[in-house]
């Protein structure tokens, strides 16, 4: 039977349909392994840079190698004291972290006690707090001379409060591990609704009370997760920047992060920064491998295969109470308190310690928005960054996860920890490690140079997100897809693209929500007119403190709303 023009012409698209396929088909599948060695170079440019100018020394036009850098941090009896001091915040920090995170996540997880799903919610909230801002915080509570608790609480109650002096080692501690307990609590609660309950009854069966059986069961099944989180909080925590320049550099108390701000300084010294910074990226490197090889070298069954749930353990009146006390005691300190005094001091335009509501005004809050220049420039620039880096960090590390979750090969094995790393790398190192690659390119004293060192920071974040996902997808529907005869590009924007939306919408909504509080990674890069709502909020504490509180309510307000955003995006989008 003859053919018409019309069928030829079909004949001739499918062909040239065909063969564009097969053209196109493998340069898709190259994207996956295309972000990852994109991911990989974020990691190991700042890194290996960093850790070469450690060993770098300059005489007028002349460059050579040395190891002066370390001998002189080595000698320098302040760089020690920094040293032992950031040791101890890091030690203190993990261990009262990891006591609250894990007293809040069993009280949710495995207690009667009323409101768990509100407090669920409400622990997560300091998460998203700049730490910044929850030090900021503390001081105006607790200062000596001008705090609310001794001066205004004490005119209240008509005696005299002392507290212990929080510019000070312990009141960085404090403050870390309030911001670093919802840490802890995001590692362990998944876990404790998870394992199952027919260990510790069987444990009970035979006798034990409440803390052997703790003890010796509940506490080994948590180990992957506990140890994993007390080991992100201890770099992270030792090396966070924000806390230790607002309560400790004030002060002259030496750390780390603000040793290596201070050497960036003018005169700038980035051999000493260099050098501070490799020891911290070498601590990191060595906690990461050491976590790896616990968990790979013991077995932790948490699951069994009987669709078992732990009942929640039924508390009497007493620890009812305790449980509930415990609960509303660290919402109280890292929540409300913190709100209150940023509200009590934005709306005084002279703080003194104590808030006379009959001469609360709007005065600070209309110097910072429409007299600071510099705040319209800082929102722009924050949101900004905040946009297009949740974007870029969502993209790679959907990829990444895609490649590291779907292949087999040498490289998914050897990449995924290598790319996992920026977590525990504090912030100020990786912006430190940026501005000694990036500082005579044009990519110098722009926002662009911000947003990768940010992506380069947080795209972790993202990937393990989406990699949890990927995890709970079966292969077989892509396989059917493509046996269907759909490409790989259709296969990912028909099946594995709307499977995976909620972990894209979350993962963008965190990185969002974090970019926007980031200090440590862009207090090193910022130039005139790429400052953001952190670096103002820094810059404006040379000011006065009302100006700060009125900044920091702004920013306060766009993180909750983005928090809450996420929160009821990820309801909806999971049918709740």
């Amino acid at each position: 039977m003859p053919r018409d023009a019309a069928d030829d012409t079909q004949i001739g698209l499918t062909a040239k349909q065909t063969a564009k396929g097969r053209f196109v088909g493998p340069a898709m599948r190259a994207i996956p392994i295309v972000a990852v060695l994109i991911g990989l170079l974020l990691v190991a440019s700042p890194i290996l840079m960093t850790m070469l100018r450690s060993v770098m020394a300059e005489d007028n036009v002349y460059t050579h190698f040395t190891l002066a850098n370390y001998s002189g941090m080595l000698a320098d009896s302040a760089v020690r004291q920094g040293a032992v001091n950031t040791l101890v915040t890091g030690f203190c920090v993990t261990v009262f972290a990891s006591l609250i995170g894990c007293g809040l996540a069993w009280i949710i997880a495995r207690t009667d006690v009323p409101g768990r799903n509100t407090f669920e919610i409400l622990n997560l909230i300091p998460f998203f707090f700049s730490p910044y801002v929850g030090a900021m915080s503390w001081l105006y509570l607790a200062a000596p001379n001008s705090g609310i608790i001794p001066k205004q609480l004490g005119a209240w109650l008509g005696v005299t409060i002392s507290l212990p002096n929080i510019y000070s080692v312990g009141g960085v501690v404090w403050v870390l591990s309030l911001f670093y307990a919802p840490y802890i609590y995001l590692f362990v609660i998944g876990p404790m609704r998870s394992m199952d309950g027919a260990l510790e009854d069987a444990a009970r069966v035979h006798g034990a009370g409440f803390w052997t059986t703790t003890r010796a069961i509940t506490l080994p099944l948590l180990a992957p997760s506990l140890i994993s989180g007390a080991l992100v909080v201890f770099v992270t925590s030792g090396g966070l920047f924000d806390v230790p320049l607002s309560i400790a550099a004030p002060k002259n108390i030496n750390m780390i992060p603000t040793d290596i701000f201070r050497a960036v300084q003018y005169p700038t010294d980035f051999g000493r920064a260099a050098s501070l910074a490799a020891v911290m990226m070498l601590v990191t490197i060595l906690i990461a491998v050491f976590q790896q090889r616990f968990i790979n070298a013991r077995r932790f069954d948490t699951i069994s295969g009987k669709g078992y749930r732990p009942r929640p353990v039924v508390l009497g009146p007493l620890g009812r109470g305790l449980a509930m006390a415990f609960q509303l005691a660290y919402f109280f300190t890292a929540v409300v308190l913190p709100l209150m005094a940023l509200l009590m001091v934005s709306m005084s335009p002279l703080w003194t310690g104590l808030f006379k509501p009959e001469k609360a005004n709007l005065s600070n809050f209309i110097y910072v928005i429409s007299e600071f220049g510099m705040t319209q420039t800082a929102l722009v620039n924050s949101l900004f960054i905040g946009v297009v880096g949740a974007t870029l960090g969502v993209g790679l590390g959907a990829l990444q996860a895609y490649y590291v979750r779907r292949s087999t090969g040498r490289l998914a094995r050897i990449a995924e920890p290598i790319l996992s790393l920026p977590i525990g790398i504090p912030g100020i190192i990786i912006g430190l490690g940026f501005l000694i690659l990036l500082i005579g390119t044009p990519l110098y004293s722009t926002i662009w140079i911000i947003i990768i060192a940010c992506v380069a920071h947080f795209f972790p974040l993202a990937l393990r997100n989406i990699s949890a996902m990927l995890l709970s997808i079966n292969t077989e529907l892509e396989q059917s897809a493509r046996a269907s005869g759909a490409s790989w590009l259709q296969a990912m924007r028909y099946v594995m693209l709307p499977l995976m939306l909620p972990a894209l919408i979350a993962s963008w909504l965190l990185l969002f929500i974090i970019l926007i509080r980031e200090l440590g990674a862009t207090i090193l890069l910022y130039a005139q007119g790429t400052e953001t709502v952190s670096v103002a909020l820094v810059i404006l504490s040379e000011q006065n403190f009302g100006y700060v509180a009125a900044l920091a309510m702004i920013q306060v307000a766009m993180l909750l709303g983005g928090f809450f955003l996420m929160r009821r995006s990820s309801g909806a989008i999971m049918g709740r």
